[in-house]
């Protein structure tokens, strides 16, 4: 499987797709303590990734492309073409800031271009996403022989 520090999708949709939660934080005392209370935010979140091929071992891509919609940005995804698809997914959001997680699903139809379904899990962020966390589900298809993808996602996302 091709790997990479950074951990990434698909979301592809990363597409993603997530409640997000706004950093935000008030500082109090305790116990003699200056602490920062982390404040934050919950949304109903969807977006659509257009990606292609990168690299290819054999059933591992790495892809990349864009995703638009309540979170738009580029997205890096790590992508297992078997049954399940596997991926693990980063979002560098233009806002600033990054999204990371992964899903899986079940591809199903023409072997050639099959679609696939499934649930994926936002598990960490950096920025003003640093807290982050979330889930959703995704719906895609993939080209066999060019490894382009087009993942739809919705979900709920937290930070």
């Amino acid at each position: 499987m091709i790997r990479d520090s950074t951990s990434t999708i698909v979301a592809l949709g990363v597409s993603g797709a997530l409640l997000i939660v706004s950093a935000g934080g008030s500082p109090a005392v305790s116990g003699g303590r200056l602490t920062v209370a982390h404040r934050s935010r919950a949304m109903r979140v969807s977006a659509t990734a257009r990606m292609h091929r990168v690299a290819c071992d054999c059933d591992d891509v790495l892809e990349t492309g864009e995703a638009r919609g309540s979170l738009s940005g580029i997205v890096r995804a790590y992508v297992n073409v078997g049954t399940p698809i596997i991926f693990r997914f980063t979002i560098s959001l233009h806002g600033g800031g990054t999204l990371a997680g992964e899903g899986s699903g079940k591809p199903k139809g023409n072997p050639a271009e099959p679609s696939f379904k499934g649930s994926m899990t936002v598990t960490h962020g950096t920025g003003r996403y640093r807290h982050a966390h979330g889930s959703g589900d995704f719906y895609g298809t993939i080209n066999r022989s060019t490894y382009a993808a087009t993942i739809q996602t919705t979900g709920t996302l937290s930070y």
